[in-house]
């Protein structure tokens, strides 16, 4: 694998389309991060969450990622598009990566990234070993292409987080598991994106989503396209864009302090301008300043969201309990049923569920939201 710049602060943001205008954008971003790319072996890594449309926003844009591979192979690039969507399975991730439009993009450069899985040991106070996708580790270069989107857990989704897809199958949950609060999880994300930070990183900004992410937010036009040799860099530039310094973020301010990326936007060396984004809605898991940082590293299970099933929307497919990583959620004759004191508050069930028939509640959280 290449060696990357990991403190590195440059910064590209231009508006785009999903239309013909990505060929050029990706070609300039290829440009302003040169590698030698003829003849490597690149692993493009979109954000495949499930099986969504593109139009809902959930997962990377086709349109991104026919670009991307297009020029790839322009510079002369073996090229395989893959990821691991919580959908477990093999006929599950295949469904989720037709259904979002990314294995029609990707023609024969999709692979399936759970079918060469690796066991390696981690540096981390959580957990020591973890099971990743061979890819990840043997690519010559990879380029992440996450999706700029809202997190009910970890409040951002953007490149960092992408890379929790390295994961292949329930490793996922034992993570959420073994950290079970905030600040634990995001010192768990940050160990696994230092696995293998990745050379490039694309974001989709183009249709975001905002509200109670990842997947059942609600699609917002930015019409940006912003990329980084750091994906920390990168995830703190869209922060500043949204309104919020890195700080309103645990993942990132671990990563900060970790020294993996620039948090501040003057010393980032910014290509284009970082416009401000007003009234963009975060999670209702988020509240801004000083106090939602001492809530959300601190209190959590106190003070956040519960998961409420909404019953006239469930259709009792299941998937909310088999996918809760400490088993707060079970199946009964009347549908799921939540153990409130068993809930870890990862809403891996909010996440996962096909019909948005999970809704977060909670009282103390929206007196301090309406403050």
């Amino acid at each position: 694998m290449n060696q990357q710049p990991q403190h590195s602060s440059t910064v590209y943001i231009t508006e785009g389309q999903y239309d013909h205008s990505l060929d050029s954008i990706v070609e300039e971003i290829l440009s302003l991060f040169p590698a030698n790319r003829k003849n490597s072996n690149i692993l493009v890594k979109p954000n495949i969450l499930g099986a969504h449309a593109p139009q809902k926003a959930v997962t990377t844009h086709p349109a991104l990622v026919s670009a991307v591979i297009r020029k790839l192979k322009d510079c002369g690039a073996r090229v395989m598009v893959g990821d691991n969507p919580g959908m477990g399975g093999y006929g599950r991730s295949q469904r989720a990566a037709r259904e979002c439009g990314l294995l029609e993009c990707s023609g024969d450069s999709y692979i399936n990234l759970g079918l060469n899985p690796v066991r390696i040991k981690v540096k981390s106070d959580y957990f020591s070993q973890i099971t990743v996708s061979g890819e990840i580790l043997d690519a010559d270069e990879l380029i992440n292409l996450p999706k700029l989107k809202t997190h009910s857990l970890t409040v951002l989704t953007g490149a960092v987080k992408n890379t929790f897809g390295y994961i292949v199958g329930a490793d996922k949950m034992r993570v959420h598991a073994a950290c079970p609060t905030p600040l634990q999880f995001a010192h768990g994300l940050v160990d696994i994106y230092q696995i293998r930070p990745p050379e490039l990183n694309i974001m989709d900004a183009i249709m975001a989503m905002e509200g109670n992410g990842p997947s059942n937010g609600k699609p917002v036009h930015l019409s940006q396209i912003m990329a980084s040799e750091n994906a920390v860099t990168l995830d703190c530039a869209a922060i500043h864009m949204l309104g919020h310094k890195p700080a309103a973020v645990p993942h990132l301010q671990v990563a900060a302090a970790r020294e993996l990326g620039q948090s501040d936007l003057k010393l980032m060396n910014i290509t284009g301008k970082v416009p401000k984004v007003k009234g963009f809605r975060f999670p209702r898991t988020f509240v801004p300043g000083l106090a939602g940082i001492i809530l959300n590293r601190y209190l959590s299970r106190w003070a956040n969201c519960l998961p409420e099933v909404v019953s006239h929307r469930c259709t009792a497919c299941g998937i909310c309990a088999g996918h809760c990583p400490v088993k707060a959620m079970k199946m009964s004759s009347e549908g799921p049923r939540l153990d409130k004191k068993g809930c870890i508050h990862c809403y891996c069930c909010q996440e996962m569920c096909p019909e948005n028939a999970i809704r977060l509640s909670g009282r103390f959280l929206r007196l301090l939201q309406k403050r």
